[in-house]
């Protein structure tokens, strides 16, 4: 079996190297163009369009001397080399290749399949895998394949399958169908491959179904895309980019890469073309642009004239606004639309390989537009510029340029134009003016590239106008600089709504001050009314004690000056002061117990009235505590008739706010009492706590009146929101139970209520409040 034929082109598409076998079936010296050496050989398709598609990854096959046929195999090389491999069958002459362009690995094998075989696939420089249909298991790989894919052959055939090689295993699947549709051959499919490390891939897959030692096998020439698909993506991302300001531009402009292919592009261009907008997408190739355009009715025939400019070299090609092969150098021309619009064309090749054409509208005004456009410079820093008040700065000259748009921002007409930087100073508030004067100083010094700023300027009826003024520095071709150029933007709408803006803040910022601070007196309001019915609830409670102890006293008092008297006149009996003593043991428990009763109430009052109004923090009984403040409402309570049933746990000892809980459990119950029940009507308040976990607690109240409408549900922590206004209520109550839960006690609270079935409340607050940061 003859070796495979192997050749080098560098990005130009110049021969770099061949090795005999190559150059035995296409010729070629070093520097020879690939176009000049397939324009040699048989082809299915003329020599550009075969380039094209080797550029693109894809074989050709093509018929080499003596009568043999053979394919050509791309691979991307380094800095965009093309690596291409010839294989041929090495026998006798063999019919044309099949309708796909390759040859089949059994043609090629002949009669020698064992070792020739091998030979083959090892002698190939780009990566081949031979794999089963039906299951994909990995049947022949030759060494490329292994490189590229970091495993040792022997590990692979007949060992693995081909799905663990790609990063989606149902790409196989759509290779599969893609094989199927193309009647046993695909190519240029391109797909993500893994590698046993995990490391993946772009690959693009030029793939023919065949028969293999007696099975129906997958032949895949696989062509490593990474390089290039990261560069396709940066240049994707980047022209994408660049595209918002392309679209702005009255120009059409089309930029192609070194493979001829369209990387940007405007609807301009598309519109002086003729092309729809679906024609043209990311890398469509120039020739079906070309193509396109051509059969276009945009442009009649001959409309094409080229530029005259001596020494140029020849014309660009007449008949289509696009030559049918980009010159190397730069070209202009204009054509002739059918419709007699007239465009100036141009053609310029860029450092990278790639070109950009620019189609301008030129009619009636040609030699006008040619005068503004001095000089490419500037022509691409108006584009970078605004598109609205332009200037340029000549620093050679000291002149200053300032366009009629700009003048006429600030209300002056051509007439009264006065370019002279003095009169530029004059404009500027005198406020603005060192500020103007810094910025071009950072400017000539380079200090930095190009700055943006606002300015204001006064306008000619007296009104200032904020501009926002843009520069650049423009640097000549020994690398100095120059000229500035740059534009304004009139902003003084957006400048005086932002100031309104700004005012509205503020005042809003102020409202909301003023309400919160009446928020705040309206709770600290809410908070002494709870107080004042806590001094009421006081009196009445140790009323009945102190009464009783007054009336032991007073018995005491009368009964001592009794026996005083008989014993002083001498008729004291022996009975008497028995009585008398039994009668003062009485007295005195009695009004022991009573004033021990009232110090208790005092004492428990006392403490519940210092934690509403001080709220320290404290370790206290949960239980003990509930029944002191439930004792406090005991006089509203008992007024409404309700009765109290207390579900809580001895000994539950909270570390936290008493006084905050206090105000909790007195809203609730206040709320209760107040819109929880119709008129005349009696039911029972019902607290119910338990530990939840080691760390919270979980408090219920609940009662069971005409309960709260779902409607209502989510405004009823709001502040302010009452249904009994009108009979004194704030709507501040339940407002400060929510902020005291959430803020305070540092827990949650939610509402479970419906009409007729009541109202419960369940609060859950840790065991052990956090402590609270200081104040920054």
């Amino acid at each position: 079996m003859a070796a495979a034929g192997l050749a080098r082109f560098d990005a130009d598409g110049r021969l770099i190297w061949a090795n005999a076998v190559f150059r035995a079936s296409l010729g070629g010296c070093p520097g020879d163009r690939l176009e000049s050496l397939l324009a040699a050989v048989s082809l299915r398709e003329d020599a550009a369009g075969a380039a094209d598609r080797l550029r693109a990854g894809r074989p050709v096959a093509l018929a080499v001397p003596q009568g043999r046929r053979g394919l050509l195999i791309p691979a991307e090389g380094e800095d965009g080399e093309l690596v291409l491999t010839l294989a041929d069958g090495g026998g006798a002459p063999a019919g044309p290749p099949d309708e796909t362009g390759f040859i089949g690995l059994e043609d090629l094998l002949g009669d020698r399949a064992g070792e020739a075989e091998r030979a083959i696939m090892q002698a190939i420089a780009v990566p081949l895998v031979v794999t089963r249909l039906s299951d994909g298991l990995v049947m022949a790989v030759n060494q490329p394949a292994g490189l590229l894919f970091e495993v040792p052959l022997d590990d692979v055939v007949g060992r693995s399958f081909a799905k663990a090689y790609y990063t989606d295993p149902a790409e196989r699947d759509r290779l599969l169908a893609a094989l199927r549709d193309g009647a046993g051959g695909v190519d240029g499919f391109e797909t993500r491959l893994c590698r046993p490390d995990g490391s993946d891939l772009w690959a693009m897959v030029s793939a023919r179904r065949f028969r293999f030692r007696g099975e129906e096998a997958m032949l895949a020439c696989i062509s490593d895309i990474s390089a290039r698909k990261r560069t396709e993506q940066a240049l994707e991302a980047q022209w994408d980019q660049a595209r918002a300001v392309l679209n702005g531009l009255g120009q059409g402009v089309m930029a192609f890469d070194r493979g001829l292919r369209l990387v940007a592009w405007n609807g301009r261009a598309g519109e002086l073309l003729g092309l729809e907008p679906e024609f043209l997408t990311y890398h469509t190739s120039y020739a079906a642009i070309a193509g396109r355009v051509g059969q276009g009715l945009a442009f009649g025939p001959g409309g094409v004239r080229p530029d005259t400019v001596p020494d140029s070299g020849p014309p660009a090609a007449l008949g289509a606004p696009l030559p049918i092969r980009p010159a190397p150098d730069e070209r202009s021309w204009e054509c002739i639309r059918s419709d007699g619009q007239v465009l100036e064309c141009l053609i310029r090749p860029l450092p990278d390989g790639g070109f950009v054409v620019t189609y301008t509208d030129v009619t009636g005004r040609r030699n006008a537009e040619r005068e503004i456009i001095a000089s490419r410079e500037l022509f691409e820093l108006a584009i970078r510029a605004a598109r609205e008040g332009i200037w340029q700065w000549d620093l050679r000259t000291g002149e200053l340029w300032l366009s009629p748009y700009w003048w006429g921002m600030l209300g002056y007409g051509e007439d009264e134009m006065v370019n002279t930087a003095a009169r530029w100073t004059e404009l500027i508030l005198p406020e603005d003016r060192e500020l103007s004067a810094r910025m071009a100083r950072d400017l000539i010094n380079g200090a930095m590239g190009e700055c943006q700023f606002i300015l204001r300027f006064r306008h000619k009826r007296g009104t200032v106008v904020h501009m926002l003024s843009r520069a650049i520095r423009v640097l000549g071709p020994d690398g100095e600089l120059f000229r500035i150029v740059g534009s304004h933007t009139d902003v003084s709408d957006r400048v005086h709504a932002e100031e309104r803006a700004h005012a509205a803040r503020e005042e809003a910022e102020r409202a909301l001050r003023d309400l919160k601070e009446a928020q705040a007196h309206l709770i600290q309001s809410e908070k002494m009314a709870a107080l004042g019915s806590l001094v009421a609830g006081v009196a009445h409670e140790i009323n009945t004690p102190i009464g009783i102890a007054l009336t032991g006293a007073s018995l005491m008092a009368e009964r001592t000056r009794v026996i005083r008297r008989d014993f002083e006149a001498g008729t004291l009996r022996r009975s008497d002061f028995a009585d008398f003593l039994d009668m003062a043991g009485e007295a005195a428990h009695l009004m022991l117990l009573n004033i021990d009763r009232a110090a208790q109430l005092i004492q428990s009052f006392k403490q519940i009235a210092v934690d509403q109004a001080s709220e320290e923090r404290r370790v206290f009984d949960l239980r003990d505590y509930i029944d002191e403040v439930l004792r406090s409402l005991g006089v509203r309570i008992k007024r409404a008739a309700h009765g109290v049933e207390v579900d809580c746990p001895t000994d539950l000892l909270i570390d936290g706010y008493p006084g905050a809980l206090s105000q909790v459990l007195t809203n609730l119950v206040m709320n209760s009492i107040i819109h929880g029940y119709a008129p005349g009507q009696h039911g029972t308040l019902r607290v119910a706590v338990r530990s939840v976990g080691a760390d919270e607690v979980e408090l219920v109240y609940a009662d069971d009146g005409r309960g709260i409408p779902p409607a209502l549900h989510g405004k009823v922590f709001e502040p302010f929101f009452t249904t009994s206004r009108g009979t004194g209520g704030s709507g501040l109550g339940l407002n400060i139970v929510y902020n005291i839960a959430t803020r305070k006690l540092k827990g949650r609270i939610a509402l479970d209520s419906a009409p007729g079935r009541g109202t419960a409340f369940t609060l859950r607050f840790p065991r052990v409040a956090p402590a609270e940061r200081a104040p920054a």
